[in-house]
């Protein structure tokens, strides 16, 4: 299946523990408004304010995973829409919990929770052949 990068800002924070909290996803910088792509073919599950991010965009990814996209500005899908990779969904913002214009990106796995469980999206997106970039210091 095509995998393609959410946004084409570069890398600019990792998933894992920062500041004394986790940090679930991993960050792309971007000026606002540039255009969020979804990553896989999928489904929107959930579009709109979201604690912490401001406002974002769930969705149900080609394998099952879900992706979610955070602090975006414009939201450009809607609940149940069909989504094909590349296909822009969303707009790069600095809402929510932000230190500036960025693409906060996760993935989760269902475990049976609402929100499913959070893996680093850094491997999960070079397995399937994107490279997300490396992080400067």
């Amino acid at each position: 299946p095509q995998t393609v990068r959410p946004v084409s800002g570069r890398l600019t924070s990792y998933y894992g523990a920062r500041w004394g909290t986790a940090h679930n996803g991993i960050d792309f910088g971007d000026p606002i408004g540039a255009p969020i792509f979804a990553v896989t073919d999928g489904t929107v599950i959930e579009a709109g304010p979201a604690s912490g991010f401001g406002l974002w965009v769930r969705v149900q990814q080609d394998d099952g995973t879900i992706g979610v996209f955070g602090h975006v500005n414009d939201i450009l899908v809607e609940v149940g829409q069909h989504v094909n990779a590349g296909d822009t969904i969303a707009t790069v913002g600095n809402r929510g919990n932000s230190t500036g214009p960025h693409l906060h990106y996760e993935v989760h796995v269902p475990d049976g929770s609402l929100y499913g469980a959070p893996i680093d999206p850094h491997p999960w997106l070079a397995a399937r052949g994107v490279d997300a970039g490396v992080a400067q210091d």
